[in-house]
This record gives C-alpha cells, sequence and structure tokens, in this order.
C-alpha cells in the first residue's frame, strides 16, 4: 500500500507550539479516536510503546520521531504529520535516557504487521532529503505539506 493514500490533510498539522510529548499524543489521539481511525486503546498504546521504545532521532538539520503502536490498536491506515520548529522533547532512540527536541513528528497508523518496514524506508528516504525535510518542517501551507509529502512518499 503506498504512504499516499494514508494522507489526509485534516492529520497535518503545522507549526504547533512546543509542548509535552504526552500532550502532543493526547490531542492526536482525541482526533484519531473523533475520525473513528483508532481503537480507545490507541492512547495508552502510543505513550507506552514510545515510553518503552523511544522513537527520536537526529537527522542532518532537525530532529525527527516516528511513534507507532501496535496494529491492533488502529482501524484504518493513515500518516500523521505534526511539525514544530521550535521542538517538542522526546526521549532519543538510540539512548533512551537522553532526551532531544524533535522538530517533525510522524505518526504512523499501520493495519499490516509488516507493513512499518516498508513505510520506514519510505520516511528514511524522505529524511535523507534535507531541503524536503527544511521545507516540510518551515511551510505554513497544508496544501505544500500534501505535495512534500506525496512527491517523496510514493
Amino acid at each position: 500500500m503506498s504512504l499516499n493514500t494514508s494522507l489526509d490533510s485534516e492529520l497535518i498539522h503545522l507549526h504547533q507550539a512546543p509542548q509535552a510529548c504526552d500532550e502532543l499524543f493526547s490531542k492526536i489521539t482525541d482526533q484519531l479516536l473523533d475520525k473513528g481511525i483508532v481503537e480507545e486503546s490507541y492512547r495508552e498504546a502510543l505513550i507506552l510503546r514510545e515510553r518503552n521504545h523511544p522513537t527520536a532521532m537526529q537527522l542532518e538539520t532537525m530532529g525527527v520521531a516516528i511513534p507507532h503502536v501496535d496494529v491492533e490498536h488502529v482501524r484504518e491506515e493513515r500518516l500523521v504529520v505534526v511539525t514544530c520548529p521550535e521542538g517538542i522533547v522526546f526521549n532519543q532512540a538510540e539512548d533512551p535516557d537522553l532526551t532531544m527536541k524533535v522538530n517533525v513528528i510522524f505518526f504512523l497508523l499501520l493495519k499490516e504487521k509488516d507493513a512499518h518496514l516498508e513505510f520506514l524506508m519510505k520516511l528514511i528516504s524522505l529524511f535523507q532529503k534535507t531541503a524536503e525535510m527544511e521545507a516540510l518542517l518551515n511551510t505554513t501551507s497544508n496544501d505544500e505539506a500534501m505535495h512534500i509529502l506525496v512527491k517523496n512518499l510514493d
């Protein structure tokens, strides 16, 4: 399945204010529950998974995170994107005892157990395109963000 079919402009949140990671997770979960995209169990699963297996990593010019949960907590495949130029503090994937500021968060909502590997490969390819990532972080237009994502995640 193409990542592009998982894109929805309503699930792109640009230039969010810095906030606690759990607060961001709660806001995203509320939206996903309202849309019927996730199960009630999603919130707790998301927080626990990120706490036990942090996903934040440093790219050349910014930090990114890829929070995700097991497939049983997801009803519909989607990709939620959040940008925060000032950064949101996450624990690091490499060393979970250390924190870092993350500027772009990709919430993967997958229905197939093995789909995450393909999705991660496409995201990693995007991560290596510094100019595209900078454009995504700096845009204030959901349409432009969608264009960047569609172009890079096909």
